[in-house]
């Protein structure tokens, strides 16, 4: 009776449980691997775990549709360009952020996203946008608003956004198309100093407006197509009205090592008070036989607050010349050398130095061919085992990063061939703006600090500074209570002695 209700009280017969315990003692000798490679096979995991005892089941867990299980499934990305849901808008004003532009896009129905270019330093608006809708008729409608939307007082110009595809062919059909840049315009980007920027930064307000006023100056003169930026030239401003040509000669050489060709600070044809040569304007021009080497003084000068000082850097530009004017300038030098016979017989020398030396070239190259002809190969290998045949190496693409290495904090933007470096007059009012703007941030901040450093100092002043007692010796403390002990000794007999009345005497006698 007691087997049956044991039987009857157990869910399982003998033989399931049985089976049980050993499919459980089967489960404590298995392993889980993770963090396999998606291209494993049952085959290459067998072989790898068989290096450590005899192997029953090697199971690779997989879904229904043969992937294994974690693997990703890709999805194709949804290119709204292709699908013509994206615009690009244009002439809007620098400060409408992307909450309000997808406010009034949101007009011609659902926006998706608004992407508002910005510069890469100092993160100021570019005045450009794109705006992706939901669906392609809204893109559409936007489009046919192109120059009647008002933005801020400004009429944006609204059109399809392209493919990087697209835009790179553009832009190699126009550079194509272009003409080269003769007049090295350029160069007019070397040495920029934008608002917002990392060399902005302790740039005083005269400063600045000086800069963009001889960058809107600089424009102005480049309409004429006779003027061209020069590659080996440059202009300084901010000089100090003492400097003569020998000291701005020196300071070049002190600060870039380099001794230019040409060191000419400009005067007044009057002589004034105190400098008969005439009144320093203030600007000169240096000039160098590379323009390498020019172009590496223009960023180890320009911005330079330890050359002038902090409030007054120096403005270093490519200078603007005359096409009409170098070349009288360039006549002049050739029939000035060709009148010289110190210089004529300096190139015969020259030359007869050239000759020599591409006549000995040519001379050994015959004899090293002679003796190529004559020696076999397996005793030219003998001779000279190390050779290696030399290999033409492609030129290294200079990179931004690469020259953002070699250019100081404070020089400013570099310049890309190719690309032109005239900003319009709008463009240059905005970062005046921008800079003021900074300026007097930074004075609020100063302000600030300096209120902050004072309520500190004063809260400081009012609580007392506690002074901490040195410790003292045993004998040094007997010592002062002795010294104590005598001092007071003294001034308990002075005063017993002061106190005493004296003894009055008859100053008569019985």
């Amino acid at each position: 009776m007691a087997l049956a209700q044991a039987r009857k009280a157990n869910k399982f017969s003998i033989n399931e449980l049985r089976r049980r315990s050993r499919s459980y003692f089967h489960r404590q000798c298995r392993i889980i691997v993770r963090n396999l490679s998606y291209k494993i096979t049952e085959k290459k995991l067998r072989k790898e775990f068989e290096r450590f005892g005899k192997l029953e089941e090697v199971n690779i867990l997989k879904r229904e549709d043969g992937k294994m299980v974690g693997s990703k499934i890709k999805q194709e990305k949804r290119n709204e360009v292709e699908e013509g849901r994206e615009v690009f808008v244009k002439n809007l004003p620098y400060d409408v952020e992307a909450n309000e532009l997808k406010e009034i896009m949101s007009q011609f129905g659902l926006v998706e996203k608004v992407l508002i270019n910005r510069e890469r330093i100092s993160g100021h608006s570019k005045g450009t946008a794109f705006v992706i809708f939901k669906l392609k008729d809204s893109a559409q409608l936007s489009c046919r608003q192109s120059l009647k939307l008002k933005v801020h007082d400004q009429y944006a110009e609204i059109m399809p956004a392209l493919r990087k595809k697209d835009i790179l062919d553009r832009e190699k059909a126009k550079q194509e198309k272009r003409a080269k840049d003769s007049r090295n315009l350029y160069l007019l980007k070397e040495g920029l100093i934008m608002a917002g920027s990392p060399a902005a930064k302790g740039v005083s307000q005269s400063d600045m407006s000086q800069r963009l006023r001889l960058e809107q100056r600089s424009n102005e003169i480049l309409k004429n197509f006779n003027r061209f930026v020069a590659r080996d030239r440059l202009t300084i401003h901010n000089i100090p009205q003492s400097y003569t040509n020998e000291d701005l000669r020196n300071m070049i050489i002190n600060f870039t090592s380099y001794r230019p060709r040409e060191c000419r600070v400009m005067r007044d044809n009057r002589p004034s008070f105190g400098s008969a040569a005439g009144r320093s304007r203030g600007y000169g021009f240096v000039s160098f036989p590379k323009h390498e080497i020019a172009l590496d003084v223009l960023r180890k000068l320009n911005n330079n607050p330890s050359v002038f000082g902090k409030n007054s850097r120096p403005i270093v530009s490519f200078s603007i010349e005359d096409r009409n004017v170098y070349n009288i300038r360039q006549k002049r030098l050739e029939k000035s050398r060709a009148n010289n016979p110190t210089y004529q017989k300096k190139i015969q020398e020259l030359q007869e130095k050239k000759a020599k030396r591409s006549q000995s070239r040519k001379e050994t190259k015959r004899q090293t061919l002679e003796k190529l002809a004559v020696a076999p190969t397996a005793l030219l290998q003998k001779l000279n085992p190390n050779a290696k045949p030399v290999a033409l190496v492609p030129k290294k693409k200079q990179r931004k990063r690469d020259l953002e290495q070699m250019v100081t904090p404070f020089s400013g933007e570099l310049s890309k061939e190719g690309k032109a470096g005239l900003r319009s007059n709008r463009k240059i009012t905005y970062q005046a703006d921008a800079h003021l703007q900074r300026i007097k941030d930074e004075r609020k901040e100063g302000k600030k600090l300096r209120r902050k450093q004072e309520a500190a100092r004063n809260r400081i002043a009012k609580q007392g500074v506690k002074r901490v007692k040195q410790k003292m010796n045993v004998n040094e403390l007997k010592k002062e209570d002795a010294f104590f002990n005598e001092a007071i000794g003294k001034y308990k007999n002075m005063i017993s002695q002061a106190t005493k009345q004296p003894v009055r005497k008859k100053w008569y006698s019985e």
